[in-house]
C-alpha cells in the first residue's frame, strides 16, 4: 500500500535527483556546448600536432564549437595521457594516443594510468616511418649502415624517449642486421632530428613527412620507408622489404581517446565529426602527398588495435630487454 508518507518521501527523492539526470541528458542531447580541447604528447611541429590542428578546424563547423589545441610534452606522451585519464568523462578533452602511447602501458610499472582509463573514440591511420641518417655522414648506403653497426663502435640512434616507436624500431632494425647500438634519447622528434643533422648521433627512424621535409632541405638522407610501398613523398626511396628487412614495418599511428566512462551518445558525435574531418577532400590533400595512410577504426576496432599492438611490442621489449627507470 502506498501511504500518503511513503509518496511524499518518494516525490522528495525523485526531486532530488532529478536536476541531476535533466542535466547529465541535457549535456549529452547538446554535446557539445563549449570548447573542446586536443591533449597532444608532445611538441607543438609533430606529425601529430600538426595532424590535430588541421583536423581541429576540419570539424569546427561539424560540431559549431571551438576545438583547441594543448601540447602537454614529456615522459614520452605519457603527461598528455595522464591529463586526458584523470579528467572528467564529458567529452571535452580528448586525447591524441600515438602508437608510442600504447607502448608506455607495457613498459612502465608504475604509470598511473592504463589503456582502460579512456574511452576509444577512433582510430584514423598515420604514417609509415623512414631510416634516415646525416646527409653529412659517411653512411651513404644500407651496407655502410649495416658495416658501421657491425663495427666494434656500432651505431648512435636517436628517439624522443625510451619506449617510443623511433626507439623500439630501430632496436629491432639493429638486432635484425646484428649490429651494435647505442640509444640517445630526446625530449621529442625535433630535437632527436636536429642532433642527428648536427652529426651528434647517426641514423633515426622519424616519420616519413618529417623525414621528406629535412631531405628536402638537404639536411638527412634516406635509406628505407617502413611502408608496404614506396611513399609519395620519397618515391625514389626503397621500402625495408625491398632492402631485405620485411619486419621492419613500423607505423606512426593516431587515434583519439576520451576518459572512460564518456557517455556513447558523446563518443559517437565525437567520431562522426572526426570521421568526416579525416574523410574531407581538404584533409586528403593535404596529407595524402605526405604519406598519410588512412585507416578509420571505430571504437571497438580501435580498442581491438590498440590491445594488438601492445601485445606486439611488449613482446619486442621483452625480447631486446628494453628497460624504463624513472
Amino acid at each position: 500500500m502506498i501511504t500518503r508518507r511513503s509518496f511524499l518521501l518518494s516525490a522528495a527523492a525523485v526531486a532530488m535527483l532529478a536536476p541531476g539526470s535533466i542535466r547529465l541528458a541535457d549535456a549529452q542531447d547538446n554535446y557539445p556546448n563549449r570548447l573542446v580541447t586536443f591533449i597532444i604528447g608532445n611538441a607543438p611541429g609533430g606529425d601529430d600536432d600538426t595532424l590535430s590542428r588541421f583536423l581541429a578546424e576540419e570539424i569546427r563547423e561539424d560540431l559549431g564549437q571551438t576545438i583547441i589545441v594543448e601540447n602537454r610534452g614529456g615522459g614520452a606522451t605519457t603527461v598528455a595521457g595522464q591529463v586526458v585519464a584523470s579528467s572528467d568523462p564529458d567529452g571535452y578533452r580528448l586525447l591524441c594516443l600515438t602508437t608510442s602511447g600504447i607502448v608506455q602501458t607495457v613498459l612502465r610499472d608504475n604509470l598511473p594510468y592504463d589503456l582502460d582509463a579512456f574511452s576509444p573514440v577512433i582510430g584514423i591511420g598515420g604514417y609509415p616511418m623512414a631510416l634516415v641518417v646525416s646527409a653529412q655522414s659517411d653512411i651513404k648506403t644500407m651496407d655502410d649502415l649495416v658495416a658501421k653497426a657491425k663495427s666494434a663502435d656500432g651505431v648512435t640512434y636517436a628517439s624522443a624517449g625510451a619506449g617510443t616507436l623511433a626507439h623500439l624500431t630501430a632496436v629491432r632494425f639493429i638486432n635484425e642486421i646484428g649490429g651494435n647500438g647505442v640509444h640517445v634519447s630526446y625530449r621529442n622528434n625535433p630535437e632527436g632530428l636536429q642532433a642527428l643533422t648536427g652529426g651528434f648521433t647517426e641514423i633515426m627512424f622519424p616519420s616519413a613527412r618529417e623525414a621528406a621535409v629535412l631531405a628536402g632541405n638537404g639536411g638527412i638522407r634516406v635509406l628505407g620507408v617502413t611502408s608496404a610501398q614506396r611513399t609519395a613523398n620519397l618515391p625514389d626511396v626503397p621500402t625495408m622489404t625491398e632492402l631485405g628487412y620485411p619486419d621492419i614495418d613500423s607505423t606512426l599511428w593516431y587515434g583519439y581517446m576520451a576518459p572512460a566512462g564518456t557517455p556513447d551518445a558523446v563518443v559517437q558525435r565525437l567520431f562522426g565529426a572526426i570521421q568526416k574531418g579525416v574523410q574531407s577532400a581538404s584533409f586528403r590533400d593535404k596529407f595524402g602527398p605526405l604519406s598519410f595512410q588512412e585507416n578509420i577504426l571505430t571504437g571497438p576496432e580501435l580498442k581491438d588495435f590498440m590491445t594488438t599492438q601492445a601485445s606486439r611490442w611488449q613482446k619486442v621489449i621483452q625480447d631486446n630487454g628494453v628497460r624504463f627507470t624513472d
